[in-house]
């Protein structure tokens, strides 16, 4: 009997916890701006998951060389419940005829939210009405990226970026009984900062003004699990495809 509960329990958290995603990894394009003028305009669609993939999100990111060192760049993306958008100044360096290395300084913000009905049993097994929780973040980061452009005659790109930054949630987590009612002992708020790790790696391949993308994310949050009551989680990864176009 006391295997099942245990089992119950961590069952419980599981289902709980695994749709209440404050953090997905960010696949924001890797530019290779490589001289003053260069505009590079990406828009594209991801999956993100902790196993399988779980929420959609639509994105774009503008990125811009203003002299032959200074570069710019914005990114925005929405899935539905959840919203993310960064700014970063940042500066590169060619390494030989296609070679590059960049380097950005930014600052992101985002939200997430949801309202949903719960198919898991409490201890007493009666059902949950809902759960809702809401909240938003902020993340200074630093990003370094390195790539190669223009590889097999101008068709092909590819680049490696790491992403590190520093987490710093506010999120409110509610359960309600079947009545409607507020668990007031199953209230949490989560506020604690974490520490943010999110390697991505790109490959873009198509003609000298339009390539197709493909990109591949993760994250690691030092915190997030034992935080809020346990409530709290997020997507280990994001695959993104999209069109990148070059002016």
């Amino acid at each position: 009997m006391k295997k099942h509960g245990l089992f119950a329990a961590l069952l419980l958290a599981m289902l709980t916890a695994g749709c209440t995603t404050i953090y997905h990894p960010q696949t924001v394009d890797i530019p290779l701006i490589n001289h003053q003028g260069d505009l590079r305009v990406d828009a594209s669609a991801g999956l993100s998951g902790i196993v399988w993939p779980d929420v959609l999100t639509l994105g774009a990111t503008a990125s811009y060389g203003f002299t032959d060192w200074l570069a710019g760049q914005a990114h925005f993306n929405y899935g539905g419940n959840n919203i993310y958008g960064q700014l970063a100044p940042g500066a590169y360096l060619r390494l030989g005829e296609k070679g590059l290395l960049e380097g950005y300084v930014g600052l992101g913000m985002g939200g997430a939210w949801r309202d949903e009905k719960s198919k898991a049993r409490d201890t007493d097994t009666s059902l949950f009405g809902r759960y809702d929780y809401s909240g938003s973040f902020l993340l200074p980061f630093v990003q370094g990226n390195i790539g190669w452009h223009d590889l097999a005659n101008g068709h092909i790109d590819l680049a490696v970026g790491l992403k590190t930054g520093l987490y710093q949630p506010s999120f409110n987590y509610s359960q309600f009984d079947k009545s409607g009612n507020l668990i007031p002992d199953q209230s949490y708020r989560y506020g604690d900062a974490n520490f943010l790790v999110e390697p991505q790696f790109e490959f873009r391949a198509g003609g000298e003004h339009v390539k197709y993308c493909l990109r591949l994310s993760f994250t690691w949050l030092s915190d997030v699990a034992n935080g809020g009551g346990g409530r709290f989680t997020y997507d280990f990864f994001t695959i993104s495809n999209g069109i990148t176009f070059a002016f």
